[in-house]
């Protein structure tokens, strides 16, 4: 049975907001909670794999046989990771929050775009997420160890772990910042960027929707300071996992800009308009974790009450329709082989679709973000 995309997204229908006293009893909560696992994990990393609550017992077996020695111990964590119920009870929660104060109501959580993002980036795209990270981690460690040890600032060895940690965040950040505006300039990094602009139903798996090379691209930028501060590598890897677990929240379809918290926070809101489709919001917010850098280089939308439709006008892209049978997987692929598709045609001067191989007009630069 074919799940047809809903026809009617030309605009949100406005919802009532639960009272504001709920809003920020669970946004502080929720803050507290994400300021107590960042200290947590600071300090009490290497425990964490010995009592972690997780499903990937099963899984060890087959990490220990065919998992390169060097990276099984990685391997692991990230099978206890992805096979951890917190994981699926913070998946809950989001849900749970959509439903309560969806930024689009017309959207149901069990959208088109969610079961495409869901099945599609995270489930088939997961493992080589995992196989990235892992290697990335490993390996820029390794190579760091060998070749750059003359940028390790030696004395961040003395200070407390959790403060190490803090400067590592915010100086991981502000990089996130600069190649995030970077990938929205230089038009082949954009092709690729594209991809994660797509989606028109905003669900916290859009922040998976990430092609395999831009991801390869970007990972060793944040975990560069991570290094130089002398991070050891199993803090290194969870803090990375938390620092991607809070932008699956910003990216769901919900109405909340966190109030004054978002001075300091990235938020669904802010990061919506990051994503609209209408070009008045182009190249604004920028910001992955820490909105004030927005507000320190000039690109911060000043609204705070806006919640646009989202995606790129590009009549090209192989937008999902449908997510029957196989068409998760092939939406996958089409959309994986979008930007080489864009670049194959205007080095060769053919007009072509990823999709169907069809002539079409050529896109022209995407300037929307």
């Amino acid at each position: 049975m074919q799940v047809q995309a809903s026809e009617n997204q030309t605009q949100p229908t406005p919802t009532a907001p639960p009272p504001k006293r709920v809003i920020w009893v669970v946004l502080l909560l929720g803050l507290l909670g994400f300021t107590a696992a960042l200290i947590w994990l600071a300090t009490r990393a290497p425990a964490a794999d010995a009592s972690a609550w997780n499903l990937s017992s099963p899984f060890a077996h087959l990490i220990d046989t065919y998992c390169p020695t060097g990276l099984q111990s990685l391997a692991q964590k990230a099978a206890k990771v992805y096979l951890s119920p917190w994981l699926y009870l913070l998946m809950a929660a989001v849900f749970f929050a959509e439903k309560v104060i969806p930024a689009d109501r017309r959207q149901p959580v069990f959208s088109v775009g969610m079961i495409q993002d869901f099945l599609g980036w995270f489930v088939l795209g997961g493992l080589m997420r995992v196989l990235v990270l892992g290697v990335f981690v490993s390996g820029l460690y390794w190579f760091s160890d060998r070749y750059l040890t003359g940028l390790r600032i030696e004395a961040v060895a003395l200070w407390p772990t959790a403060l190490a940690a803090l400067l590592a965040v915010l100086a991981g950040d502000l990089l996130n910042w600069f190649h995030h505006f970077i990938r929205h300039k230089i038009e082949v990094l954009w092709l690729f960027h594209t991809i994660h602009h797509s989606q028109k139903q905003m669900n916290m798996f859009t922040d998976l929707r990430v092609h395999l090379l831009e991801y390869i691209v970007t990972k060793p930028i944040t975990i560069f300071p991570l290094f130089v501060l002398g991070l050891d590598l199993q803090l290194a890897f969870w803090l990375t996992l938390v620092l991607e677990s809070y932008s699956r929240i910003y990216h769901s379809n919900l109405r909340t800009n966190y109030g004054p918290l978002r001075y300091i926070m990235v938020t669904p809101q802010s990061h919506r308009i990051h994503h609209s489709i209408e070009p008045r919001h182009a190249d604004k917010n920028f910001a992955v974790l820490f909105s004030f850098w927005d507000r320190l280089f000039g690109t911060q939308w000043p609204g705070c009450d806006e919640y646009p439709q989202t995606g790129v006008d590009d009549a090209s892209f192989p937008h999902e329709q449908s997510v029957g049978g196989l068409r998760v997987v092939t939406n996958y692929l089409q959309q994986l082989l979008y930007p080489f598709a864009v670049i194959g045609s205007r080095v060769w001067g053919r007009r072509t679709r990823p999709s169907d191989a069809q002539p079409t007009e050529l896109p022209p630069r995407e300037t929307s973000p």
